[in-house]
This record gives structure tokens, sequence and C-alpha cells, in this order.
């Protein structure tokens, strides 16, 4: 439970770019240590102020790329959603303004355990599949028990065949406030335990006043969901797995208050395979930029000259006085003063003809000539 902050570490609005969850968990101020009379203001307040973007795009990407590339090492599979209405989760946790929220603790943003994705998946099952032997045992190789009776219970629970991810956003979210309003709070809270049975403040009845209360929800966010195998016997079945946990969320909705229609997303498929080729961008370039670090200096400025050469030639582009005409007078200068050996003489030499058949001065008259001849030079001169 937070605690009120010193005087000197009073701040009467948080900076830009703050991280929401930290300041929604740890900077909510009051002057009651014990917190007994928070006042409706001080609840809408403590809102507010987290309300509006939360996350990085960017780190929020660097995050789900990372979370991506562990997915693909384990041999899963992942699906982006994206909310039809609200989302909440954490409202169970505590906090002054009565209801908590779940952050992310280093994005700053909702998402979704996989502990709770792991349930909602198996709440789905157990509504959908017929009981019977096929039932428990897809529960029980999914989920390491077959029920959670005794007497549905054959085998020893056991660590699941699947890991479950966290569900992740892939975006800036946005956070508002929504308002609940009870009725009968003290039936609720009681339900007339300790209180006469006929107590008209305990009994539920159509006088109670309505008391609104403000709690923190996701009104925009796109979720990565993610299911890998942990076990051999299952690196088969992840489509399946994926598919069910769609209808999951289309039928179910994931977190709180799924029975008022929080929660319920849809699958974002062209976001998925722009998403997939970006990532697979990265990988590329990530691999060029490996590749390229192996080679000598020597070697790198060729390939550079090599790739600029098959673009003019790919375009069409022909010019004597080029930007590849020009490097190759650069590298031939280049050899020449840092020595460069046999293997590396000899492919400048091999770039220099193509460079020159295609953009000219032909390599066996004038400048072309000479500067194959000044190359040759330099192969018999070197060691």
């Amino acid at each position: 439970m937070p605690q009120p902050l010193y005087k000197g570490a009073e701040s009467p609005k948080p900076k830009a770019n703050f991280h929401r969850g930290l300041w929604f968990e740890r900077f909510f101020n009051y002057s009651d240590p014990t917190f007994n009379d928070v006042g409706d203001d001080d609840k809408k307040e403590a809102i507010k102020q987290v309300s509006g973007e939360a996350g990085s795009d960017p780190e929020i990407a660097r995050f789900a790329t990372r979370q991506i590339n562990l997915i693909n090492s384990l041999g899963g599979q992942f699906q982006i959603f994206s909310l039809d209405w609200h989302f909440v989760t954490g409202m169970g946790n505590e906090h002054p303004a009565e209801n908590g929220f779940l952050w992310h603790p280093t994005l700053g943003t909702p998402y979704l355990q996989g502990s709770a994705v792991k349930g909602l998946l198996r709440s789905w099952l157990e509504q959908n599949l017929e009981p019977g032997t096929q039932r428990q045992e897809l529960l029980y190789q999914w989920f390491g028990s077959e029920g959670k009776k005794p007497e549905e219970q054959q085998h020893e629970n056991q660590a699941g065949d699947l890991i479950f991810h966290d569900a992740i956003p892939v975006g800036a979210t946005r956070i508002g406030a929504d308002i609940m309003t009870p009725h009968m709070g003290k039936w609720y809270e009681k339900g007339g335990e300790g209180s006469p049975a006929n107590s008209p403040d305990t009994i539920p009845a159509d006088w109670h006043n309505p008391i609104p209360v403000p709690f923190l929800v996701t009104t925009r966010a796109s979720f990565l969901f993610a299911v890998s195998p942990r076990t051999g016997a299952m690196k088969d079945g992840i489509a399946d797995v994926m598919g069910f946990l769609g209808c999951a969320l289309e039928e179910l909705g994931a977190g709180a208050k799924t029975s008022a229609g929080y929660g319920s997303m849809h699958r974002e498929k062209e976001q998925e395979d722009a998403f997939a080729n970006r990532l697979q961008g990265q990988q590329e370039q990530l691999q060029q930029q490996a590749f390229e670090a192996s080679l000598s200096p020597a070697e790198r400025a060729m390939y550079q000259v090599r790739q600029q050469l098959e673009a003019d030639i790919r375009n069409g582009n022909k010019n004597a006085g080029g930007d590849c005409k020009r490097q190759l007078n650069q590298m031939v200068e280049q050899a020449e003063s840092e020595q460069w050996s046999k293997t590396e003489l000899e492919e400048l030499r091999q770039l220099a003809l193509d460079i020159l058949n295609h953009h000219g001065p032909a390599p066996k008259k004038g400048k072309g000539k000479e500067l194959m001849q000044k190359i040759r030079r330099l192969q018999e001169q070197a060691t």
C-alpha cells in the first residue's frame, strides 16, 4: 500500500513522458497516513493524472521485437489483437483510489500476464469442449491438470506443454476513466452480516443512492499474444492453440468485467504482417551489418562500390564520370598507399573491368587502359 509523500517530495503534477504506472502506484499523496479518509476528488485526481497516452512507441517496438525473437527461437507463434471496447485488469490490486490497475513494470502500459492468458484459454476450452476423455487428455497435456476437482484428476499435476507469454502492447496505448455506480454497497460488502436482517442500510433495496466509483481502463490498445511449446510434442500443435485463443478473446474477452463487455478483441492480421515484415527487415539489416563488419577495409570498400554498380546496371544508368568511376579511382590510390594484398588487388582488377565495361571508357582504350595498367603494376609489386 502506498504511503503519503514527504513534503519535500511532493509534486503538483507529473512531468511529460513519465511512467504512468510508477506514478499511479507510488506517488499518490494524501495527508491521512492510513488512507481511511480519501475523498472522491482525490480518487478522481489520481486517475486524471495518469489518463492519456501511455508508453513510448520506440520503446514498445524494441520490447515487442525482443519478445518475437524469443518466441521464434522457441518455435512459438504470435497474433495481434485490438480492443473492441474498453479493457481493464488488476482492479483487485490495492490502491487508495479503491480500484487498482495492472501496469507493465518497464513499459508503463497496461498488459495481461501470461497466467491470465492461460486461464482465459482454459476457461474457453472447458466451456466449449464436450466432457470426456478427449477433453481431459487435452487439458492435461496443455495445462498440466485435468480439472479443478479431485474426482476429475487421474494423474498427478505437472507442468503443461505450453508456455504462455505476457500479452504486451505493440504501440502506445490510451488510458482513461470509467465510472461504476453500485447502489447497494453495504450489501455487496457485508451481505447483511453483523447487522439486523431488516436493516435498511444493508438489505438490497431500491431506496439506496448510487455511489459513483471511478476506475482506470484501457480505451485503445493492440496486444501481442503468443504461445510457445514447452516440449517437442507441442511443436506441431501451436496453430490449434492460437486458433482457440483467438476464439476465446473474441467470445469471452480478457481481463476484468468481461460480463459487462470489457476486454473483447478482434484479430489484426494486417498489423501482424506489417510487424513481421518490419522484424524481417531489421534482421536482414543486422545480418548485412555483421557481414560488412567481417570484411577488411579494402573488401568493404569494394563491396559497397559493387553494390552501386549492380544498382546502376539494374537501372540502366551509364555515366563515365559518375560515382562508380570516381570511387574506383579513389580505391586505386588507396590500394597504392596501403599496399593491398594480391587477392584484394585481383578483386579490384575484376571490379575495375566491370565498371569500365558498363560506364566506360573501355578498359583497352585511353584512360581506361591507363587505369588497368596501373592496377597491373600494383599486382606485380605486391608480395
